[in-house]
């Protein structure tokens, strides 16, 4: 059995690094774009909504917000990324639960029952309602979840794709 040259394990290794080196930037550039690429622009106005709350009786709009700043997710109940995003709002609520923040999630499932069946499933303490296309279309969402904060003058002030880090929601419920 003959060993493989120096020479050509080089070179092997040298095509390898650059595959990884091609690779590592296109996920860079594919996360960044998809990561951005659902929901408002930042510093766009809010759209309106006035939206029937899953499984119970009521309705939640943003003008009934004004004033009151808006941490708002965009979900499905089908939606495994949305299902990991839950615990981390859920644990966001309870600690500023006595601020001046309006949490809710918009459910995009055609399915109205769905929506109360997340929410008592996963055991979101906060409104869920869903969404009859005006804040998905309004919102432009592409990707779910899509979390979204709106201030109190109801200005879209940050939007994210993707499971949002506990540590970047207090980051943007600080900026209040």
């Amino acid at each position: 059995m003959s060993w493989p040259s120096a020479r050509l394990i080089r070179d092997k290794v040298l095509e390898l690094s650059r595959y990884a080196a091609i690779g590592g930037g296109v996920y860079f550039l594919a996360t960044h774009f998809v990561r951005h690429s659902s929901g408002p622009k930042e510093g766009s106005a809010a759209a309106a909504f006035d939206l029937p709350m899953a499984g119970e009786d009521g309705r939640v709009s943003l003008a009934a917000q004004h004033g009151k700043p808006i941490l708002m997710e965009v979900f499905a109940s089908w939606c495994g990324a949305c299902k990991r995003s839950s615990p981390r709002l859920s644990e966001a609520y309870r600690a500023h639960r006595g601020e001046d923040v309006t949490f809710l999630a918009v459910s995009v499932d055609d399915d109205p029952n769905a929506a109360a069946r997340a929410k008592r499933d996963w055991q979101l303490p906060f409104a869920v309602a869903v969404d009859d296309g005006s804040v998905s279309r309004g919102y432009g969402i592409s990707m779910l979840p899509t979390l979204i904060y709106i201030d109190a003058q109801g200005t879209v002030r940050h939007a994210a794709a993707g499971v949002v880090s506990r540590s970047d929601i207090d980051s943007w419920l600080a900026e209040r």
